[in-house]
């Protein structure tokens, strides 16, 4: 899914690294994301791939939190995709 340009996609391993970054539980993404616990625990799984407007829910309640994604080699120099903190978080 792109926005504005800018990729909203986001893969099982971020949302997973993301969690932890922050210490939430899958309970807690999905009560910040506003989506079932069961879409957030079979997306990272591998289980299902969830509609595009849930994984942007996610991935904004992520962001919201002060997650900052990292695009698989949308930048020079970067390997695959990741998630850091933002600074000063």
């Amino acid at each position: 899914m792109h926005i504005y340009g800018v990729n909203m996609h986001i893969v099982a391993a971020q949302s997973r690294a993301g969690r932890a970054l922050l210490g939430w539980s899958q309970t807690a993404l999905a009560e910040a994301a506003g989506v079932n616990k069961r879409t957030v625990m079979d997306f990272e799984s591998g289980a299902r791939e969830p509609h595009l407007g849930t994984l942007s829910l996610v991935r904004s309640a992520l962001e919201g939190a002060g997650v900052e994604f990292i695009g698989g080699g949308a930048y020079q120099g970067e390997g695959g995709p990741g998630v850091r903190l933002k600074g000063g978080v």
